[in-house]
């Protein structure tokens, strides 16, 4: 079975009755993935508005706490601003739970761990780049508070709730997008935690450093190519690359482990990026779905794979001759072998195999009996382009689908998958 993701907005706006209706058209929904905290995202992204909101046309994500937890108390080191909504009575995931108490859809909630608006010892557990420059809101996996912040949170919700069951999201370092296009970030992270734990592996932190200067120094250039043949080449790159990887998966294994000490039946559940972009990002699917059994991630070929490609292309290259050959550099750094132009990409996404691709290497790099959901972009797309990703992902190695997202989508389109799916059944 599906599921679809939800934000707090949709859940205090517009009523768990309407949500449950437009669910039910759908026809294959079981899991619903109610948003706990969110991130800095205008709702929809990155523009347009609610189209079925009867509150607001759109909503911007403040990185901020949408449960009346006061979390604080729960570990005082380290925190997340809590949201105004909070402050006025708001609890979308009680008003969720209190809804579905009388339906078939299983709750899980999703949760965002390391991108937020966090207070208390933040200097201890930030992000700083590879020129010394805080990567603002992002909170480091090798931090010292944050396995200890996050294991007390799900404990408390746990206790308040008695769901036993999340969805984790931002377990990774930094991209290139956030507020804003901001590549410098993905050079991270330089903390005290980070250069202590490179130098015991022998990574020669100022080569590395080093190198990245000179890559960005040629990305400056517009000199995308020998960029590319550095990053691809650099034995300092490979090596930070596999320290990303390796930080996080610790991450994920310690959280594990401190909340089992407490509730061991408590499980989660992985979200993460396209495999073609997470090894950069620091996520291992191989080690990832030793800890975890089941994961989403987010084919959007119509997104270029959830990122943010044309951001991207478009901070370096000024010119369409230059866009174009930043956008083929891009490919093959990525190692994805689309025979594209970048004016065909920005009218069109990639090509449609990109679904089944990227949910055949997830396959292939995870754990055998990994349960893997296919992220299936539900807003800025046109019926015919939505059944198209719901067959590529249907023809892959993928398990189900995952909606994203239930307030972001035309109500139309709610109708296309229950028509989509009940032509399968018949």
């Amino acid at each position: 079975m599906n599921g679809i993701h939800l934000h707090p907005h949709d859940i205090i706006d517009e009523g768990t009755d309407k949500i449950f209706t437009l669910l039910n058209v759908m026809g294959d929904i079981q899991y619903i993935f109610p948003q706990v905290n969110t991130i800095f995202e205008r709702n929809p992204y990155p523009k347009g508005i609610l189209p079925h909101n009867p509150v607001h046309e759109f909503v911007q994500g403040e990185g901020t706490w949408h449960v009346p937890l006061d979390v604080k108390a729960v570990f005082e080191k380290l925190y997340q601003k809590v949201d105004e909504s909070v402050q006025k009575g708001e609890d979308s995931i009680q008003l969720l739970k209190e809804g579905s108490s009388t339906t078939s859809f299983t709750i899980i909630p999703w949760l965002n761990l390391l991108n937020g608006d966090f207070q208390g010892n933040v200097q201890s557990n930030r992000v700083v780049d590879f020129r010394g420059n805080d990567v603002e809101y992002w909170l480091c996996p090798n931090g010292p508070d944050v396995v200890p912040m996050w294991s007390n949170l799900i404990i408390a919700l746990t206790k308040k709730y008695g769901y036993k069951t999340y969805l984790i999201d931002r377990i990774r370092f930094p991209d290139w997008a956030g507020k804003q296009v901001n590549p410098k970030g993905i050079f991270s992270c330089f903390c005290p935690h980070c250069k202590k734990g490179m130098e015991s592996l022998e990574i020669n932190v100022p080569k590395l450093m080093d190198t990245m200067n000179e890559v960005a120094l040629l990305l400056q250039k517009q000199e995308f190519k020998p960029a590319v043949h550095i990053l691809l080449n650099s034995e300092h790159i490979k090596q930070w690359i596999q320290f990303r990887q390796d930080s996080v998966s610790v991450f994920v294994e310690n959280l594990l482990n401190e909340i089992h000490k407490i509730n061991p039946d408590i499980h989660l559940w992985l979200d993460l990026w396209p495999p073609s972009y997470a090894w950069l990002l620091g996520q291992d699917y191989s080690r990832l779905t030793k800890a975890s059994d089941t994961l989403k991630h987010f084919p959007y070929h119509k997104l270029g794979g959830g990122a943010d490609v044309q951001g991207f292309i478009e901070y370096f290259a000024d010119t369409p001759a230059k866009q174009e050959e930043a956008f083929q550099a891009f490919l093959s750094y990525f190692n994805l072998q689309y025979n594209i132009s970048y004016k065909a990409f920005k009218e069109n996404g990639y090509l449609i195999s990109f679904v089944k691709n990227e949910n055949d290497k997830v396959r292939e790099l995870s754990e055998p009996n990994t349960h893997i959901f296919s992220g299936i972009q539900m807003w800025n797309i046109e019926e015919d382009h939505l059944i198209e990703a719901l067959e590529a992902a249907e023809e892959s190695e993928a398990d189900g689908v995952l909606y994203y997202c239930y307030g972001w989508a035309d109500e139309k389109l709610f109708h296309t998958v229950g028509k989509w799916y009940k032509s399968k059944l018949t």
